[in-house]
């Protein structure tokens, strides 16, 4: 009797494992009877044909310089700024511990922000400040304020008067 009711769970475990297969065979064909021969790859997930060379969202980029006025350089696409534009709802701009020179990253974030601010988007921007234990407070203000100005120059010379 055991016997039985042992051959009898390993063929309906055959089966279920053949109804998944089967399954699977079907979301396969039907998912590839959706996309058109002709259509390129790009056009079939974004809904649109683009040139070749180019992405859905524009040209390939490295740096936000690479891209127009009003882009910016997101996932290695220029992309235009609009309200929509996640990357113009806040910038931080960081220092390396007890520096006010700019990093490359620091550089990075505010070239963004100048991009925003001059496309009409106002992020909000916060300077990282000095927050070093082996400083006294006055010393830790003096840096973040030194900070502060650094970014202010920073904006001006990318065309932008209104500061941090």
């Amino acid at each position: 009797m055991a016997e039985r009711h042992d051959r009898r769970a390993r063929s309906l475990w055959w089966l279920g494992v053949l109804v998944l297969l089967a399954l699977v065979a079907l979301f396969v064909v039907v998912r590839a009877d959706r996309r058109p021969d002709t259509a390129s790859r790009e056009a079939t997930t974004t809904g649109a044909e683009v040139e070749p060379g180019t992405g859905a969202a524009g040209p390939a980029c490295e740096t936000h310089t690479g891209c127009g006025d009003d882009e910016l350089c997101t996932r290695g696409r220029c992309e235009p700024i609009t309200a929509l534009t996640t990357e113009c709802r806040s910038v931080t701009v960081r220092f390396a511990r007890g520096a006010e020179e700019l990093s490359s990253s620091a550089e990075v974030a505010i070239e963004r922000l100048a991009r925003c601010r001059r496309a009409g988007r106002q992020p909000a921007l916060e300077v990282e400040p000095s927050l070093d234990p082996g400083r006294t407070t006055d010393e830790n203000e003096a840096l973040t304020a030194a900070r502060r100005a650094v970014v202010r120059r920073a904006l001006e010379e990318r065309g932008v008067t209104e500061g941090p």
